[in-house]
């Protein structure tokens, strides 16, 4: 059974105002287009009569007393004006007659096909739904309170943002904080084929980021490339960055927050979370430009502005990754949540330098030791190695001092090349390296004779030894 307020309810109806009367007190069977008052009486019973000329007075009352006495469901006016409104007397016959009074200045073939297809039902009428969400919905994407009700109108149902009950049918997708639910009640035949395709569109709108959320999603994939590819590539990706809004040319300060111990799906699901949520908050923190992308299974932050943000920059930055930490272990309760926070720099080289240095910055920091953030040290050797690292004869240079332990694979020379260091960097005590490494000091002793074995090199002589540290220390960085 279809009502006026059923139809009221779908698409293509936003002029039909409600002037008097209920909208769901007679099912509704037709639609008539009349220019004629005294014709009125005879309307057939449920049917929806559309009046094309003016009717005020005495004679209104009249239509509407003669409507009520067909069954009509209701009467149409299209001349209503301040200068002749409905009298009080045809809105109380309406209310006792149980026929409605709306009124329209749009379209009059646009309702009459909209009233004639929510009669007939169908294919048709569920068409025009999901043509309608289709319309509508892009426009509150990223807003899912907004596309609940927006769905609610076309399909003239309640749409509940939640998972379904018994009864109900529902939709999700996965949004920027988890999933997003849309329930409605299920209906038979086409009417819940079109129930099911505007929730499950009205989903993936509200589980998406706004309209212009398009091109923070293309500069975050170009952030990505720039942080990922060799450093020749990466400078002739500064075009494409310019193009899409990326400000490569400004200074940079990049954080890169990792969760520790927490690895695969779990490990992915809350990275793609963190990036939109992320942005919202930093960029409502204060007027420079934030983006996001996620790199080698971790979430990069680049901070930009046009000049040197110098020392009180670093310092608001360490700021806004403390904020950005407490907000995120609040969505993800008992994650590890870490972030390095690397120096300022300038332009596409600049770039990729503070992700590096914030990337180091985790790393010495051994796993949170000193606080869930570590910030690079600008004056340190850190600096020094990495402004060394970064160039191809010294990567070169490193691979080749330690391919013979290299070639045991990552998961062997990871262990053997940190415990060497350790044993350098406290001038050849394996007492003090086995402490910081938690080892005893007989495996360390063990580790740096088999790693000198393995590339052959004399650790009593100064020179020798100091090119494996540097080499150890650069390459575990």
């Amino acid at each position: 059974m279809t009502t006026l307020a059923d139809l009221l309810s779908g698409p293509d109806t936003d002029g039909i105002v409600v002037v008097a009367g209920p909208t769901d007190a007679v099912p509704l069977t037709d639609v008539r287009l009349e220019t004629r008052a005294d014709r009125l009486a005879h309307a057939p019973a449920g049917c929806l009569v559309v009046l094309t000329t003016p009717l005020s007075g005495y004679r209104l009352d009249v239509a509407v007393r003669d409507l009520a006495a067909a069954g009509a469901a209701g009467l149409v006016l299209t001349a209503i004006t301040p200068d002749s409104p409905v009298p009080a007397t045809a809105r109380a016959l309406a209310d006792r007659g149980r026929v409605a009074i709306l009124h329209t200045d749009g379209d009059l073939a646009a309702l009459v096909l909209a009233v004639d297809r929510a009669v007939r039902g169908g294919a048709a009428d569920a068409l025009a739904r999901v043509d309608a969400a289709a319309r509508e919905l892009p426009s509150v994407a990223g807003d899912p309170e907004r596309v609940a009700r927006a769905a609610s109108r076309v399909l003239g149902l309640p749409v509940g943002l939640r998972a379904p009950e018994p009864g109900e049918f529902g939709a999700s997708a996965l949004g920027p904080d988890g999933d997003v639910w849309l329930s409605a009640p299920d209906r038979p035949d086409a009417a819940g084929r079109a129930v099911r395709a505007v929730l499950a569109l009205g989903a993936l709108a509200a589980a998406a980021g706004p309209a212009d959320d398009v091109p923070v999603r293309s500069r975050g994939q170009l952030l990505a490339e720039l942080l990922a590819v060799p450093e020749a590539q990466a400078l002739r990706l500064g075009s494409r960055g310019r193009a899409l809004g990326l400000p490569v040319d400004s200074w940079h300060l990049a954080l890169r927050v990792e969760p520790i111990a927490l690895a695969g799906t779990d490990r992915y699901r809350l990275l793609e979370a963190a990036g939109p949520l992320a942005l919202r908050l930093l960029r409502s923190l204060g007027p420079v430009t934030w983006n996001a992308a996620r790199v080698d299974e971790a979430l990069v932050l680049t901070r930009s502005q046009p000049t040197d943000p110098g020392r009180d920059g670093m310092r608001a930055t360490l700021a806004d990754a403390g904020r950005l930490l407490v907000v995120l272990r609040e969505r993800n309760p008992g994650a590890d949540l870490r972030c390095g926070v690397g120096a300022a720099h300038r332009g596409v080289l600049g770039l990729r330098r503070s992700a590096r240095e914030a990337r180091t910055a985790l790393l010495r920091s051994g796993g949170g030791g000193s606080g869930p953030i570590a910030a690079h040290d600008a004056a340190g050797l850190d600096r020094m190695l990495l402004d060394w690292y970064s160039s191809d004869a010294a990567r070169e240079a490193v691979h080749e001092l330690l391919a013979p332990v290299l070639a045991l694979g990552p998961q062997r020379a990871a262990p053997l090349l940190r415990t060497l260091q350790a044993y350098l960097d406290h001038q050849g005590s394996p007492a003090r390296a086995a402490d910081e490494l938690h080892l005893h000091r007989n495996a360390v002793t063990k580790r740096v004779r088999k790693v000198g074995e393995l590339i052959g090199a004399d650790l009593e002589d100064p020179q020798q030894r100091l090119a494996v540290q540097l080499a150890c220390r650069a390459h575990l960085m």
